[in-house]
């Protein structure tokens, strides 16, 4: 099988999704083109785009450039069998499926998260109702209608998909998200449980600090744990704010590492940590996702924590791949924390557990295979 991998999907620190599916493809023997030209510099690049009129139009004029180089590289690709629009892909869909007529070869989008219940439900840049908030949702409609087949990363968001968008849930394909870290760290938590070797519990987070995430809850959590250290490693929106929090309040046990980092520093930031923290927020979008931050955690074989959900249960068994509790509660994070450097076996359990999962379901050949029965079962049609 041939795919086009095609847009102007985003690569790179903090974009792992097209990254994590290429590779899985490539290890699932499918052969990849990539046809990609870069459009976005970064999520506030985005954020602006989809907030402002001036934003809109600024990017609609690099998008016209960008989609006339795109043209010109889908035609000098060669034959594929299948189209695969990468994340966010949902205005290049349209190109896609535009060029994909004279060779008859169906168009994929990966829709993963929606932009619509990004935009107007998780971050409110829109009003719900608003004009603005009413074409986004009629472009994220017409795009997923103009596609074949659409993946998203949970069961939970295929059937918001479904339900939102009026989507046959048949043609919505749930792919996880999968992990960038290439192997397991070595075990820092004994079996016995209690303080690590060198004698603080370290909690790492990685992310974009979207509300979905809660960071408030974690620094809430960090205040009522000063016998717990936290790293915060990202940036995004209100993360230099979280920042002047925490001097504001005191906080010694927090540190930050204000950018995103290559693979390979993230890697040696897995080996210096004792525990992996996921997402706590309360937002709708909260219950349907599971985090790259939680798929790192499980293929570095790190104690896992992350808030309850449909869509973590999905993957994770509580007290078995790892410790869920309750979102928006920092004193059930701290409980859930100590209790996972205090109890006896409980790390080295979830280590072992997590590292059997992420190697049996998560790992590259596995998810490879499971988009390439997808891609397969679509070109048979």
């Amino acid at each position: 099988m041939r795919v086009l991998f095609f847009g102007t999907y985003s690569v790179g620190p903090g974009y792992p999704r097209n990254t994590v599916l290429v590779e899985s493809l490539r290890a699932a023997g499918v052969a990849v083109v990539e046809c990609h030209v870069p459009l976005f510099r970064g999520a506030a690049d985005k954020v602006r785009a989809a907030s402002s009129l001036p934003g809109a139009l600024r990017a609609g004029a690099r998008a016209a450039v960008a989609w006339a180089r795109l043209a010109a590289k889908f035609w000098a690709a060669g034959p594929r069998d299948v189209v695969h629009v990468g994340y966010t892909g949902h205005l290049d869909v349209f190109l896609a499926r535009a060029l994909s007529v004279a060779c008859r070869r169906p168009v994929v989008l990966d829709a993963f998260l929606s932009p619509y219940d990004t935009v107007v439900g998780d971050r409110r840049l829109l009003r719900e109702g608003s004009r603005g908030a009413r074409a986004l949702f009629a472009l994220e409609g017409a795009a997923m209608r103009c596609a074949d087949l659409v993946l998203t990363d949970t069961a939970a968001n295929a059937d918001f998909l479904a339900t939102t968008f009026s989507y046959p849930r048949a043609r919505l394909v749930p792919v996880p998200v999968g992990s960038l870290v290439a192997s397991p760290v070595r075990a820092r938590v004994g079996v016995g449980g209690g303080a690590p070797e060198r004698g603080r519990f370290l909690s790492l987070f990685v992310g974009s600090y979207v509300p979905l995430q809660g960071i408030p809850y974690i620094l809430d959590a960090a205040e009522l744990a000063p016998d717990l250290d936290f790293r915060l490693v990202g940036d995004g929106p209100g993360a230099e704010e979280f920042e002047r929090e925490v001097d504001g309040r005191g906080m010694r046990n927090v540190g930050f590492v204000r950018r995103f980092v290559p693979r390979d520093e993230l890697q040696a930031m897995y080996e210096e940590a004792d525990a992996v923290l996921g997402i706590f927020g309360t937002t709708p979008k909260a219950g349907r996702v599971v985090p790259c931050k939680v798929y790192d955690g499980l293929a570095a074989g790190l104690p896992v924590v992350t808030g309850d959900s449909a869509a973590a249960r999905e993957l994770l068994r509580d007290g078995t791949h790892a410790v869920l509790v309750d979102r928006a509660d920092p004193r059930s994070l701290v409980a859930a924390l100590r209790r996972v450097r205090d109890e006896a076996g409980l790390a080295a359990s979830l280590r072992e557990n997590a590292v059997r999962l992420a190697r049996r379901e998560l790992g590259r050949e596995a998810i490879g295979l499971r988009l390439k029965g997808a891609l397969a079962r679509l070109v048979r049609s």
